[in-house]
């Protein structure tokens, strides 16, 4: 993105009175990747969750397997490598105390891993090939079943809110010592 596509952007949060990329906090700057990657994928799991199946509609089954895939890969971004200067989360630290949400998340991953980011073995698709013999000729065509793990989706809403949770302790706990090195409170304005 170019500069000048920035400014409007910048010149509203430098109107409304804040500094741009002020060095002093420039350890929180490597938390806004994780953080949106969170809200994004809390927005997707709710949407699913409100989501009116149709079934037989492909239409439908589009829509709710966008939802789908977009909670799935924006989660994932969270424990996946990150971009220069950018947090990654370890699932190790995010889930010590909390087996069943490592469960769920490791069972997102899976489906981030074959279904949604690569073309694996995934029960959540049922591929056939349907041969219909006639008498001069064979029509050959493809059914395709997806399922989405509506069962699932507290579970994987659990997972989410252990990595929301972890990420907000660690962003506090930047806060409160930029705090004391600068002699002042540090508060997020989470407007």
């Amino acid at each position: 993105m170019n500069q000048q596509d920035l400014e409007p952007h910048k010149s509203a949060m430098e109107a409304d009175g804040y500094q741009l990329d002020d060095s002093r906090f420039a350890r929180l700057k490597q938390w806004h990747g994780v953080l949106f990657q969170l809200a994004s994928a809390k927005h997707y799991l709710d949407q699913i969750k409100a989501y009116e199946s149709d079934l037989g509609d492909l239409q439908n089954a589009y829509e709710l397997m966008a939802q789908f895939s977009a909670f799935v890969l924006q989660y994932s971004k969270c424990f996946t490598s990150g971009g220069k200067g950018q947090t990654t989360l370890d699932e190790n630290k995010v889930f010590a105390s909390n087996a069943d949400a490592l469960n769920a998340h490791k069972r997102i991953l899976d489906i981030r891993h074959n279904l949604v980011a690569h073309n694996g073995n995934s029960e959540l698709i049922l591929a056939n090939l349907g041969v219909k013999e006639q008498e001069d000729r064979f029509v050959v065509k493809h059914y395709l079943t997806l399922a989405i793990p509506l069962g699932e989706l507290d579970a994987f809403e659990s997972a989410l809110e252990t990595a929301t949770q972890h990420s907000i302790l660690a962003v506090n706990k930047h806060l409160d010592s930029i705090g004391e090195q600068l002699g002042k409170i540090v508060l997020l304005d989470e407007a």
